[in-house]
């Protein structure tokens, strides 16, 4: 299980990718942003949690999350997930601070 950091910078279009490995029955904790992103899960089943609807996905699925709206994702399988980020409307430092994986309580 871990979060990695690729990108950010002009090379990758000013795109950073966060990946989250996560074992089944970890959650990528309940947080909001005050950008808008997109998250692919590429492998595994999810409960996706935004605002005050969850729903299943199984990957590789595609997920808009809304500036300003709390989500989480909880592994119901082992997960890979992505989120793409704009590193002008986001600086990393925020992704890091944000996103946090912990054992589904």
């Amino acid at each position: 299980m871990d979060i990695k950091f690729f990108g950010g910078d002009e090379a990758h279009g000013d795109v950073f990718v966060v990946e989250t490995k996560a074992d089944a029955g970890y959650t990528l904790g309940n947080h909001a942003h005050s950008h808008a992103h997109t998250s692919v899960l590429v492998h595994g089943i999810a409960d996706v949690t935004i605002g005050d609807e969850t729903h299943r996905y199984h990957g590789y699925n595609i997920i808009v999350v809304p500036a300003g709206i709390k989500h989480e994702v909880t592994a119901v399988t082992d997960i890979i997930w992505l989120c793409l980020w704009a590193s002008d409307k986001a600086p990393r430092e925020e992704a890091e601070e944000s996103l946090k994986l912990l054992p589904q309580q």
